[in-house]
């Protein structure tokens, strides 16, 4: 068996899916080899390691590196959205069947949700952690196994307690299948225990009931008589009540069938009215032919008024053409006149006007609406009045010059052309106002129709509605009608139903299969005569009916609770058995193991520190007394428990010594952190090569080494890798070249591990990729 792949989605810095292939054919043909997962600090390598553990199904939190079971899925970056779940899929190749299961691939699937659900697969179909647990128990490997040592757990064994050092030996051994079977069965063994307490604890309080009960049972057989003489006038009372009621259940009926059919008269009306009124609503809503026309309207309008304006600025622009004829002619005028005046302060007066008119002229040629006509009539009579003046002016001067006929600029006559187009553009604009007011006068009439059209369809709806209004109250009397009819009639049901139940409890029978009552009764005298038999039965007794029933259910119920006390106490003999049965299987192969791990310890520990000494020891401890709950206060323990008590008051642990060359340790806590980490590696690998697990994960445990020894652990991996398949997370560069395959964990900016991975053989000269 070894590993072939490893699936990793939204596991820790995972987000997205990874898949690590641990395919490697040494030269045997077999799959085994040594990868090694680099990467710098806090890129997410130990991940996969705590990814391997947690599918193999390890609980504790703690050793995941995390508090709550949320912590190890993805909880999301500045770049990506946290994940709701988490899986991670292992897949072995089983083709030795080293696990028990008739596949030659095993995948084993575990999946959390951050609602806290979990799943647990093995080749897609669903199962139990203990299934996953003991399986891989049973092929040596496991969460709590030496085959995954995470950061820091190397040296943990060199802290561990000799209890604990006990344990890894005994995983080593192989029997850590018979040990979880041993500690279930001790479970089962104290939780028999428990039950077979609580039965003696039942037997005893049920013992003085039973005694009661026989007793009470006895005087029940004595009231017989006086209890048929109470039944026969309890059956003709509730016979007579059960007749009454069913007349008045049948008369409510009726008067509720009656109520109903009219209230479905009632409603077809009302709904009948109801679409009327959907349907005129429908018509309204569907005809809008007023709003068209006064849109129709208003858009003729607007039409009209933009007409008018467009005729009185054309209108304008005739007036100021002719103006500006006038203003041209008068200083004409000036110009040819021979005047004392000084010719100087003409030409200036002149080229001003000029200047004026030009802008007169420009103003009138983009002229758009009536303010803008507005403004150049006044512009206009400024002018003139300039011209005016200028004119007084010449009139009361002294000097007599002639003035220049030619002007530096000619001013340009009216065009005849332009207020020829302005008359046409006039005539167009009236015929098209003319039109547009026959167009406006149509369109209102169309509107005052729409309108009186529009009324009518209102009164008719309101007509309707009131109608309606009316059928609606009408209906609703009739459903407080049927309502109060259903009322009476449950108020009979409830009777009946409680007539029931009372039969039931006093006669035990159904009412139904009473004889039927015919004739007259007198009910007071009745029930006189029934409290009267009630009160005779408590003066013998009082006994309930029920006694002998409840004395025959006591009776064997204390038997089954003897013959499971009984069980148990054949249950706690097998249980032992079991127990010792796997202690000496235990303690047979643990003394085996221990033994060639020990040499194999001296061996390694020699190799690694180049001499010194180094070996296990095995110490008593003694142990906590008296696993099984004894209750205070107990005058005397069974001897079967205190002689079990007694086997386990002490037990073996292992101790370990260890002493490099040139110097003398007494205890372990002596040697420097580097001696630690070479100690614990030495017992790693005796372990490893004792009993060689199909695979081992090794999260940095060679940290610590200098460059010398990292060489040594090299050539150790390197000859373990033979018959183990090692996965070493690492920086060391001498665990890199032992390496076949090698993985690289880098993470960018958005908190997401990823992978780059490279077979070493494919590496040429220069560190290029051979194809």
């Amino acid at each position: 068996m070894f590993l072939k792949r490893l699936e990793i989605s939204g596991f820790k810095s995972f987000a997205n899916k990874t898949v690590l292939d641990f395919l490697i054919e040494s030269e045997n043909g077999k799959n085994q080899g040594i990868t090694a997962i680099v990467g710098p600090n806090g890129s997410g390598k130990s991940n996969t390691a705590d990814a391997l553990r947690w599918v193999m199904g390890e609980q504790s939190m703690k050793n995941l590196r995390g508090k709550k079971s949320e912590d190890i899925i993805f909880a999301g970056s500045g770049k990506k959205a946290r994940l709701g779940s988490a899986h991670v899929t292992l897949i072995l190749d089983n083709a030795d069947k080293q696990l028990p299961l008739e596949f030659s691939e095993v995948a084993i699937t575990r999946k959390i949700f951050r609602s806290g659900e979990s799943e647990y697969l093995i080749n897609g179909s669903r199962v139990r952690l203990q299934d996953i647990t003991d399986m891989l128990a049973k092929a040596g490997v496991g969460k709590e196994s030496y085959a995954i040592v995470n950061q820091g757990m190397a040296d943990q064994v060199l802290s561990a307690t000799p209890a604990e050092r006990r344990m890894v030996i005994e995983d080593a051994a192989g029997v850590k299948q018979y040990q979880i079977k041993k500690d279930r069965s001790l479970r089962k063994l104290e939780s028999t225990r428990t039950n077979l307490e609580k039965v003696r604890s039942l037997t005893e309080e049920i013992k003085p009931h039973l005694k009661m009960l026989k007793r009470q049972a006895e005087r029940a057989s004595q009231s017989e008589g006086v209890a048929r003489d109470l039944i026969e006038k309890q059956a003709r009372l509730f016979s007579y009540l059960w007749t009454n009621f069913q007349n008045e259940k049948n008369k409510f009926n009726e008067e509720k069938e009656e109520v109903g059919r009219q209230m479905n008269n009632c409603q077809r009306e009302v709904d009948k009215l109801g679409d009327e009124m959907r349907a005129e609503a429908k018509v309204e809503k569907g005809e809008n032919r007023q709003g068209e026309l006064e849109n129709q309207a208003r858009e003729k309008r607007t039409r009209f008024n933009q007409l008018e304006r467009d005729l009185i600025v054309t209108e304008g622009r005739i007036e100021l053409e002719k103006e500006k004829q006038k203003n041209i002619q008068m200083i004409e005028e000036i110009k040819i006149k021979s005047i004392p005046v000084d010719l100087k302060y003409v030409r200036e007066g002149l080229d001003e006007i000029r200047r004026e008119q030009e802008k007169l002229i420009d103003r009138i040629e983009h002229a758009e609406s009536m303010e803008d006509l507005q403004d150049i009539k006044e512009f206009a009579r400024v002018v003139q009045q300039k011209l005016h003046d200028l004119k007084a002016d010449v009139e009361k001067g002294k000097k007599e010059e002639k003035i220049d006929p030619t002007p530096k600029k000619a001013v340009l006559p009216i065009d005849t052309k332009v207020l020829e187009e302005l008359r046409v553009k006039i005539a167009g604009f009236r015929e098209e106002i003319k039109k547009v007011e026959e167009e406006i006068r149509s369109i209102d009439l169309e509107i005052q129709k729409e309108r009186a059209f529009d009324r009518e369809r209102r009164q008719k709806f309101f007509e309707v509605e009131r109608k309606l209004r009316m059928k609606q109250e009408e209906l609703n009397k009739l459903k407080d009608n049927f309502n109060e009819a259903k009322i009476a009639l449950a108020r009979v049901e409830v009777r009946e139903d409680d007539l029931r139940n009372q039969v039931r409890m006093e006669l035990k029978k159904e009412v139904e299969t009473l004889e039927p009552f015919s004739g007259q009764i007198d009910r007071y005298v009745l029930e006189q005569d029934i409290s009267k038999l009630k009160l005779k039965m408590e003066q013998i007794g009082g006994i309930d009916p029920m006694v002998i029933d409840e004395c025959n259910e006591t009776s064997k119920r204390y038997d089954f609770l003897v013959s499971e006390s009984a069980d148990l106490e054949k249950a706690i003999l097998s249980l032992r058995e079991i127990i010792k049965e796997m202690d000496v299987k235990i303690e047979k192969e643990f003394a085996a193991t221990y033994e060639e791990i020990n040499k194999e310890f001296t061996k390694y520990f020699r190799i690694i520190f180049g001499g010194g000494n180094a070996h296990l020891l095995k110490v008593k401890r003694e142990k906590v007394k008296c696993k099984s709950k004894i209750e205070e206060g107990a005058e005397e323990v069974p001897d079967d428990i205190e002689e079990e008590n007694k086997e386990e008051d002490n037990e073996i642990g292992i101790d370990i010594s260890a002493c490099p060359p040139g110097k003398k340790i007494s205890h372990l806590s002596m040697l420097s952190g580097g001696e630690r980490s070479l100690t614990s590696l030495a017992l790693l690998f005796a372990i490893i090569s004792h009993n060689p697990p199909p695979f081992a994960v090794l999260d940095e445990v060679e940290a610590a080494l200098d460059e010398a020894n990292s060489k040594r652990f090299g050539r150790i991996l390197q000859e373990l890798s033979g018959s183990t398949q090692f996965v070493t997370i690492t920086h060391n560069r001498e665990t890199m070249r032992q390496a076949s395959l090698l993985y690289g964990v880098t993470m960018g900016e958005d908190g997401i591990s990823k992978l780059l991975s490279v077979r070493l053989d494919q590496v040429g000269a220069g560190g290029r990729i051979k194809e």
